[in-house]
């Protein structure tokens, strides 16, 4: 039986984000407050030139203050409990097992992987490497019932091993063609049309 699996991640609850709101509005708040002082007091003068330099330092100040500038964090914020494994039959997520026939659709989201680039702001690459768990797999059980779970991927094309489970699922009508193309990361034409002939080859 064919059977391909990848370690489940469950992500830690997000505890900080009332602190970080916190800390935004006290910056808000004191950066208003020195400008008040400042333009109260005249301390720069008529010299608005020096007054909008200082505020970009201070701005700058805040931007660090709340995390802006600091590096994607490597270490993981969850831990790894059970699998998550793909057969012709089913999907297995820890102990529960779903048949694929009580499926009405399955997404599969499968961008990361153990040593992709981080980029901080989404621009500038930094020192770090990914860990691979900022993937997930949802499953469509109809009634308006979905089912999340994370998972680690060790390689960006890992999904093509599982090939003919896929397969199998796009004929069952729970993966699209465009999505088979997407979890495989098949890019090239001459891949996507082999890809359709080893469709028909099991029609």
């Amino acid at each position: 039986m064919d059977k391909y699996s990848f370690d489940r991640f469950i992500k830690q609850k997000n505890q900080n984000r009332g602190k970080k709101i916190l800390k935004l509005v006290a910056t808000f708040f004191i950066l208003s407050a020195i400008s008040y002082v400042f333009i109260e007091f005249k301390v720069f003068k008529d010299n608005n030139t020096a007054f909008y330099i200082f505020m970009v330092i201070l701005a700058t100040a805040a931007a660090y203050f709340n995390g802006y500038f600091k590096a994607p964090k490597e270490e993981l914020e969850g831990h790894f409990d059970g699998k998550i494994s793909f057969t012709k039959e089913s999907i297995s997520i820890g102990e529960d097992n779903y048949s694929i026939q009580d499926i009405q659709s399955i997404t599969i989201h499968n961008n990361d992987y153990v040593g992709k680039k981080l980029y901080e702001q989404h621009e500038f690459e930094t020192k770090g490497k990914s860990q691979g768990v900022d993937n997930q797999l949802i499953l469509d059980l109809g009634n308006r019932k979905f089912i999340e779970a994370e998972f680690k991927q060790y390689t960006l094309g890992e999904f093509e091993k599982m090939k003919r489970i896929l397969i199998s699922y796009h004929k069952a009508n729970k993966l699209s063609f465009d999505d088979l193309v997407y979890i495989m990361k098949l890019e090239y034409d001459i891949d996507k049309n082999e890809l359709k002939k080893q469709i028909d080859k099991r029609s």
